[in-house]
């Protein structure tokens, strides 16, 4: 079970490791504010710091384990209760943070391309293991559209 380095889910997603579109400062503040998620998370499904570091020197940010990008994007409000990518608390987050214009545009454009999410058939339902995974893959999509 991998895990993308500390926070970089938040920094991924929103997960937004991507450095063209947050500054240090964005990223620095979005770990602080979702570090309490990916601990608690982390020990929800038997994650060690070792595996969390290991996982970020190797980049094996595709064998996240989806339930725990699920876990965590639930825990700050990118996900609902019903497992659903919830674009209007995702885009209030970058707000309420008070995270760059570059930042908060990279919010809202994630969820206006990745709201499509919402309508794939996934197995799991509410649970939003499967749905976490597939906006994972919209947002890394994203990231690599917007570094071109």
């Amino acid at each position: 079970m991998f895990v993308y380095g500390r926070l970089s889910f938040a920094a991924v997603l929103l997960c937004l490791g991507c450095t063209y579109a947050i500054s240090k400062e964005d990223e620095t503040s979005l770990k602080q504010v979702l570090r309490p998620h990916m601990l608690e998370c982390a020990e929800e499904f038997g994650i060690t710091e070792e595996q969390i570091e290991e996982a970020k020197k190797k980049g094996n940010k595709h064998n996240m384990d989806p339930c725990f990008l699920a876990c965590m994007m639930k825990k700050a409000d990118f996900m609902n209760s019903d497992g659903k990518f919830d674009v209007e608390k995702t885009v209030s987050f970058a707000k309420d943070h008070s995270l760059s214009e570059k930042a908060v545009k990279f919010f809202e454009t994630v969820g206006e391309e990745c709201v499509k999410v919402n309508d794939e058939e996934v197995g799991d339902g509410e649970k939003g293991c499967e749905r976490a995974k597939l906006l994972f893959h919209c947002v890394h999509e994203i990231k690599k559209k917007m570094s071109e």
